[in-house]
């Protein structure tokens, strides 16, 4: 009788394997875009120009909590004649946060022309700066997010922030541009 228990659950748990043909494991939510992204870092090398290297730190994640305040500040090392920047960061799911209470704060000698600092286009939050004064050189942090999970947040709550654009250079039509799949950048906010 053990035994035919021992064989079912091997059977079981073979069944729920890969074919062995090398194709990935299909996403158990159906998200497209940027959510096809496995894996998140931190920190990602620019083969551009105008930077050389874009890191996020921060406060508050992983969150466990409902209107728990996340803080991102995106770092820049190896700049080169900077004078413009574009962040856009896409929350998945948008129902885990708070986006009209966001905001982006960005650092002098950067400066942004919204309220908010942040324009929104869908779900996808859009940041930017712009330097009046002068290019800036070598390291130097963009500005910094900062968003609170929604109301319906909880510690099960499967939920991050992707960079789904980094764009920068001395101008609007100079510069280098880095997407998602490149960059491969963004926090897991909670469930993974």
């Amino acid at each position: 009788m053990l035994l035919r228990f021992a064989l079912a659950a091997f059977m079981g748990l073979s069944a729920c394997s890969d074919n062995g043909d090398g194709d990935p494991v299909p996403n158990p939510t159906g998200v497209t875009g940027a959510g096809t992204l496995t894996e998140l870092r931190q920190i990602a090398t620019l083969p551009g120009g105008y930077a050389g290297q874009i890191r996020i730190v921060g406060d508050g994640w992983p969150a466990d909590n409902s209107a728990q305040e996340l803080t991102l500040t995106f770092q820049m090392e190896g700049l080169a004649g900077v004078r413009q920047f574009e962040l856009r960061v896409q929350p998945e799911p948008a129902s885990a946060f708070d986006a009209s209470g966001a905001v982006f704060t960005p650092t002098q000698p950067f400066v942004t022309p919204f309220a908010s600092g942040i324009q929104m286009e869908g779900t996808v939050m859009r940041m930017g700066g712009a330097s009046l004064s002068s290019v800036v050189e070598g390291t130097a942090a963009l500005g910094t997010l900062t968003i609170r999970t929604s109301s319906s947040f909880n510690t099960f709550t499967d939920a991050r922030l992707v960079v789904t654009l980094l764009s920068i250079g001395p101008s609007s039509s100079q510069r280098d541009e880095y997407e998602s799949e490149t960059l491969q950048l963004g926090i897991d906010v909670g469930g993974r």
